[in-house]
């Protein structure tokens, strides 16, 4: 996995926007975006300072070789081939999904009921669509 994905990846996990991140290590936010795209690499200095910031090593964050676990979600999220407000709206759904699992607002049962509904729907919309 290259520099520029795993970078990505850890101020996501971090819950930091880039932005943000930017700030925090001391460079600009272009700075940052040559970085993340991979048309630039960091000077050793700021090498240092982004590891420090997402609690990983320079060795980690450089060695092609090593890899990170990618959760589903960030599965989804990096590998996503549509574009544009499917996207996003996609993204918002799994963020109110995982609040409204990893929260108390609901029911076991309500849960459970939640999750079946999503998957008839999907399964629902899967089966109709005409076959090409």
């Amino acid at each position: 996995m290259k520099f520029s994905e795993k970078l990505e990846v850890l101020i996501r996990r971090n819950g930091m926007k880039k932005t943000e991140f930017a700030e925090k290590i001391g460079i600009t936010y272009r700075a940052l975006a040559n970085y993340v795209s991979g048309t630039r690499e960091p000077k050793k200095s700021v090498l240092l300072k982004i590891a420090e910031t997402l609690d990983t090593d320079m060795v980690f964050l450089t060695d092609d070789a090593k890899s990170l676990t990618l959760t589903s979600e960030e599965r989804f999220y990096f590998g996503a081939t549509s574009e544009g407000r499917g996207i996003l709206d996609a993204m918002f759904y799994i963020d109110k999904s995982r609040e409204l699992f990893a929260g108390d607002k609901l029911s076991e049962e309500d849960k459970q009921a939640l999750f079946t509904c999503v998957t008839e729907i999907y399964f629902a919309a899967k089966n109709n669509k005409p076959k090409a």
